[in-house]
């Protein structure tokens, strides 16, 4: 688990007691841990292997003790014990912006408000505003918020849903049983509204091991912390491959198969589903996508890794709106085993996230060539490309001279600003931008944050078209709230030889691990490493950059 996870895991802990009416000073020791955890320059998994963490001011023995329960199983006994003794549809309340803990304590315990539907009921009948607390403004605002919630309700975020799910299966690992990841988690989809998996036992034993549940005939079912349902579904040894394969989906996949191969026969392993019907397995991210079902008589696609990114070319620094230094990010991106970091703070128009005027960018150059020459000085085989996240402006132009340009390692356009367009604006601007020779890479293509922001409308294949025309690449960022390039058009990016540049987007150091993310996102889409640009060598690389530029 990140810091980032486990701080969560502390506040939510932290926030369940005082709803609860905990102790407030144990409420305190967690939030104040939270604060601590999070701002680690190092991993905790780390410290606490190492016997640091103890030493760490404001982690005391009891959290020491809960935070290697998180890195050992992803959860906390005592946050889960909590949960359960909430009624069902109040996690769901917590989430409401604008609601913090001692107001939803308030229309809980005062008003019996335990649910989204009671709450919005609640405000529309004006009992809301009855409360000490509630005016007509805040009233209005919490209507707001809960039409924004319900409109992404019983969905989460990838990163959000992959902890308690190996959470699930570790509890039902250890006590015997044989378990898997199954559904949309399984298939790495960037937003999931369920969690599954399958397990070898009785509905009764699968019970058992989770400590509790809704037994079923033929499954367990429960929900988690993020408001999805848990199922849990039982197999024997003998059906657990075809159960596995069922549950994965998704069903536009198993119909498709089966209206093209008959039903499978009960398999002991999900592969012999495949090679009884003479195709090779379809790993289960490439599922959503019915190409690969009609290719599948022949050997498919290596999917890149983590492991195979050299470096990347996409992050910020302190020098506009990250959290660290550029020698600090470079360092943890080297501690990670990547070769290259390219520093892409943001350019001059954007002001609120502090970008760089011209000065400044020189400046961020000379950083730049300093800080090569001192891993060269130490023996150290890094190298720091110097570039910029240049904003795209509403005519397409770049928001630095072409002479500033010439003189960058590499150049990110990204739109950040200006979101109300036609397609057709939208597709223009975006087209005018990837025609600037000096422009390498197209940035977050449609600027979308998952389930907080639709993109801007986009022409991808027009805009693909013109990537493939002037050379540049194309971004699929990591940031689990974007994962954007969508995996949809992954494979109309790799058909017209448009590389496809994986980059974390980070703005701390802790941020180079959402690679991790962008590589999910980029399986199911079917990307090779040979398709991947952060997977070049930094010579290939720079030897690439350097091809692109005029004259």
């Amino acid at each position: 688990m990140t810091n980032k996870a486990v701080a969560r895991q502390l506040a939510l802990t932290a926030d369940l007691i005082e709803l609860t009416g905990g102790n407030p000073f144990r409420a305190r020791a967690y939030a104040s841990g939270a604060r601590t955890v999070e701002r680690l320059e190092a991993p905790v998994a780390t410290l606490a292997a190492s016997g640091e963490l103890s030493g760490v001011k404001g982690i005391g023995k009891g959290l020491v003790a809960d935070i290697e329960e998180l890195l050992a199983s992803g959860t906390l006994a005592s946050t889960d014990a909590l949960l359960q003794s909430l009624p069902p549809g109040l996690p769901e309340v917590m989430r409401v912006k604008g609601l913090g803990v001692k107001k939803v304590r308030t229309l809980w315990q005062d008003a019996g408000v335990t649910s989204l539907d009671q709450l919005e009921g609640a405000a529309v009948s004006g009992r809301l505003a009855e409360l000490p607390g509630f005016g007509a403004k805040t009233v209005q605002n919490l209507l707001d918020a809960i039409e924004h919630l319900k409109a992404y309700r019983g969905k989460a975020h990838l990163r959000d849903a992959v902890g308690p799910a190996l959470a699930v299966r570790q509890r039902l690992r250890a006590a015997g049983l044989r378990a898997d990841l199954a559904g949309a988690v399984r298939r790495q989809c960037n937003v999931v509204d369920a969690l599954d998996l399958l397990a070898v036992g009785t509905p009764a034993q699968i019970a058992e091991a989770l400590g509790g549940g809704r037994a079923e005939a033929d499954r367990v079912e429960g929900a988690i912390p993020l408001g999805l349902p848990l199922t849990v579904f039982a197999a024997t040894a003998q059906t657990y491959g075809r159960v596995l394969w069922e549950r994965t989906g998704p069903r536009e996949h198993v119909d498709a198969f089966t209206e093209a191969h008959g039903a499978p026969t009960d398999v002991a392993e999900e592969q012999e589903v495949y090679t009884a019907a003479g195709l090779h397995p379809i790993p289960a991210p490439l599922r959503d996508d019915p190409h690969w079902l009609t290719v599948a008589r022949e050997p498919l696609p290596t999917l890149v890794r983590t492991g195979d990114l050299r470096g990347t070319i996409h992050n910020h620094t302190t020098a506009s709106d990250g959290a660290h230094t550029l020698r600090e990010m470079c360092d943890a991106a080297r501690e990670r085993g990547l070769t290259y970091f390219g520093v892409c703070d943001h350019s001059r128009s954007l002001q609120i996230a502090h970008g760089l005027s011209l000065d400044e960018m020189e400046e961020q150059i000379a950083r730049v060539d300093a800080l090569n020459a001192a891993y060269a000085d130490e023996g150290v085989d890094f190298r720091v490309f110097a570039g910029s996240e240049v904003d795209i402006l509403s005519d397409g132009a770049m928001d630095y001279p072409d002479d500033l340009l010439a003189r960058l390692d590499l150049v990110v356009a990204s739109v950040h600003t200006g979101f109300s367009m036609t397609e057709d604006e939208a597709t223009a601007r975006v087209v005018a931008a990837v025609s600037n020779p000096y422009v390498d890479v197209l940035g977050h293509p449609t600027g979308r944050l998952l389930l907080r922001r639709e993109g801007y409308p986009l022409d991808h294949e027009a805009v693909l078209d013109a990537c493939a025309e002037h050379g540049v690449a194309v971004e699929l960022n990591a940031h689990p709230f974007r994962l954007d390039l969508d995996w949809r058009f992954v494979r109309a990016a790799t058909e017209r030889g448009v590389p496809v540049s994986i980059n974390p987007d980070a703005h701390a150091t802790d941020g180079l691990d959402d690679t991790r993310w962008g590589v999910a996102s980029a399986q199911k889409g079917g990307l090779t490493a040979a398709d991947s640009l952060t997977s070049r060598s930094a010579d290939d690389l720079g030897a690439w950059l350097t091809a692109r530029r005029p004259g």
